[in-house]
C-alpha cells in the first residue's frame, strides 16, 4: 500500500457550522460555531479515491447501508470508507454505499442526492504561516520585492520574504505575503481580499492545488510566478505546505553577528544582516536540542574544536542545546562545551561553562507578520475592544518588528502591544510607548513572550491573556 497521506481539518457544512463529535458518547452533530479539538479530523487518503476521517478521540466516521452515521468504529472498516465527489469547491462526501453525508444540527443522514446539506467545506486545522513548495520545480514560493510578486524560486525557504499565510475566508483560502498582501489570481498582490483572491483547495495525496473562481489552478509561471492558468491539474499545480521554521541572527558580545559570509567558517563578524548572517534553527523532536542550518544549505558541525556550515546532514556533533540565560542564549556542544567567539577566529567549543564570550542575543527575522495560537484557540482582539484574548476561533495577524533581541508588536491599525497594570494586554500604544518585550523559542514550534514587567504572557480557558504567567508550561507555550 502506499503510503497514508494526512491532513488535519474540519467539516464546515451549508450553514456554517463545525461537524463535532462530543467527548461523550461520541456523540455526532453539526453544530461547531468554530474549529477546535472536538471539531478537529484526521483526513486519512491512501489513494485519489477512497479517504477516511479519524476523531479527536481516535474513532472513525462510518456510513451503514441504511445511511446511518456514527463514530465509533476503532480500526478502518469497509463502511468508514468515503469518496470525495468535487461540487465547484466544495466537497459531497460518497459513502461506500454510493450516499451522499449531510448534516444539519443533530440531523445526520447519507441520501441518493446531493443537496445543499450534502456540501461540505474543508477548513486546515494547522497554524496558518507555512512555507509553500512547488513539486515540479521543487522551489519555494517568495515575495519579490522587486516585482512585488510571489516568485517560486528559492531552493530553501530563506528570509521573511518565504513566509506565507494561509487565511481562511468564507470557506475559501487567500494567499498572504510577508507585506500583508493578497495575491490574485493573476499574479498581482493587492491591498485588499477580493474573489479574485479566494482559492478553494484540493487535496491530492500529500499535495494541494489552489482552484480560483473561474475554474483555473495556480502555478509558477516564467520565472517562477504565481498565478493560475490551466483549468486541469498536472504536476505543475501541486505544491507542498511545510511549517515555516524559525530564522534567527546572533549578535555576540562584540556588538557583531554570527555569519558565513567570508567561508564556511561560523565567525562573528558582520555589523549589518543578510541571508548569510540568517541561520535556521530546527529543534529535534523531544528535546531542547537543536542544530543550525545556514543559507549555503549546510548544517553547523563542530570539526577540531571549531564550527563549520559543511555538513550535509545533522550528526551529533553539530546538535546543540539551547540555554536561555535572561535576554540570551548559550549553545552546549556534544561534549559538554559551551560555543565561544575570540576576535576573528571561528565559534569554537572552548569553555567549560557559559561566559561573556559565549552568550548571544537571539533576533527571530522570519515572522514579520505573526500570528498565535495556544491551547485556548487564537490570539486576537475582544470585540470592538483594544484588549486581547486567548481563545478565538480566528486569528488576527500581527506586525512584529525586532530591535537587538526585543520586539514590539502592533495590529493592522499600527497600534501597539502594551501591558496594563491589571497584566492585561491591550493594543493602544504608540510607537513611542510600546511595550519591548522578549521572545524565548521553546521546543518545535513554541514560543514564550516575556512582558517588560518580568512575567511571562500567559493565557486561560475563559479567554484571559495576560502579564502573570512565572514559568514556561503548557499556558505560557505559544505556536507561532
Amino acid at each position: 500500500m502506499p503510503e497514508t497521506a494526512k491532513w488535519n481539518i474540519g467539516l464546515v457544512n451549508h450553514a456554517s457550522r463545525y461537524l463535532t463529535v462530543e467527548t461523550f458518547g461520541f456523540k455526532l452533530n453539526a453544530d461547531g460555531t468554530s474549529l477546535r479539538k472536538k471539531q478537529m479530523w484526521v483526513l486519512e487518503q491512501e489513494s485519489d479515491e477512497g479517504i477516511y476521517f479519524k476523531c479527536h478521540l481516535g474513532r472513525y466516521l462510518t456510513a451503514d447501508p441504511k445511511g446511518n452515521l456514527c463514530c465509533e468504529a476503532t480500526e478502518r472498516e469497509p463502511n468508514a470508507k468515503f469518496t470525495i465527489v468535487a461540487q465547484d469547491g466544495k466537497w459531497a462526501l460518497k459513502s461506500a454505499h454510493n450516499a451522499y453525508f449531510g448534516a444539519t444540527g443533530d440531523q445526520l443522514k447519507c441520501v441518493a442526492k446531493i443537496g445543499k446539506a450534502e456540501l461540505w467545506t474543508v477548513h486546515l486545522a494547522m497554524h496558518p504561516q507555512i512555507n509553500l513548495k512547488s513539486v515540479l520545480r521543487k522551489r519555494y514560493a517568495h515575495l519579490d520585492e522587486g516585482s512585488q510578486d510571489i516568485k517560486v524560486s528559492e531552493i530553501i525557504p530563506w528570509g521573511a520574504d518565504a513566509m506565507v499565510t494561509l487565511e481562511f475566508t468564507d470557506g475559501k483560502y487567500a494567499i498572504v505575503a510577508s507585506n500583508n498582501k493578497y495575491l490574485s489570481a493573476g499574479g498581482d498582490l493587492k491591498n485588499e481580499l477580493s474573489d479574485d483572491c479566494k482559492f478553494s483547495l484540493e487535496f491530492h495525496q500529500t499535495n494541494l492545488a489552489f482552484r480560483d473562481h473561474q475554474g483555473k489552478y495556480l502555478t509558477a509561471v516564467g520565472t517562477g510566478r504565481l498565478q493560475t492558468k490551466k483549468e486541469t491539474v498536472t504536476k505543475d499545480e501541486l505544491f507542498v505546505i511545510e511549517d515555516s521554521h524559525p530564522q534567527c541572527s546572533f549578535i555576540g558580545c562584540n556588538d557583531r553577528r554570527v555569519s558565513i559570509k567570508q567561508s564556511t567558517d561560523v565567525k562573528v563578524n558582520q555589523a549589518d544582516i543578510s541571508d548569510t548572517e540568517l541561520f535556521q534553527v530546527i529543534f529535534k523532536k523531544g528535546s531542547n536540542k537543536v542544530s543550525f542550518l545556514s543559507s549555503n544549505e549546510k548544517y553547523w558541525v563542530v570539526e577540531k574544536g571549531v564550527v563549520k556550515a559543511t555538513a550535509s546532514e545533522v550528526t551529533e556533533s553539530g546538535e546543540f542545546e539551547l540555554e536561555w540565560h535572561d535576554t540570551q542564549v548559550a549553545f552546549k556542544t556534544s561534549s559538554g562545551k559551551y560555543l565561544i567567539s575570540k576576535g576573528n577566529a571561528p565559534l569554537s567549543d572552548a569553555s567549560d561553562e557559559v561566559n561573556a564570550s559565549g552568550l548571544f542575543i537571539m533576533e527571530l527575522i522570519n515572522r514579520p507578520l505573526l500570528v498565535l495560537r495556544g491551547d485556548y484557540g487564537f490570539v486576537g482582539c475582544k470585540g470592538t475592544s483594544n484588549r486581547l484574548e486567548c481563545n478565538r476561533a480566528n486569528y488576527d495577524v500581527f506586525h512584529m518588528e525586532a530591535n537587538r533581541g526585543f520586539y514590539t508588536i502592533s495590529s493592522s491599525k499600527g497600534k501597539y502591544w502594551r501591558t496594563e497594570d491589571d497584566g492585561s494586554i491591550s493594543v493602544s500604544g504608540d510607537q513611542a510607548g510600546a511595550d519591548k518585550f522578549q521572545i524565548e523559542l521553546r521546543g518545535r514550534n513554541g514560543l514564550c513572550i516575556k512582558s517588560p514587567n518580568g512575567c511571562y504572557l500567559k493565557g486561560e480557558q475563559n479567554g484571559t491573556f495576560n502579564a502573570k504567567g512565572s514559568e514556561v508550561g503548557k499556558y505560557t507555550l505559544w505556536e507561532y
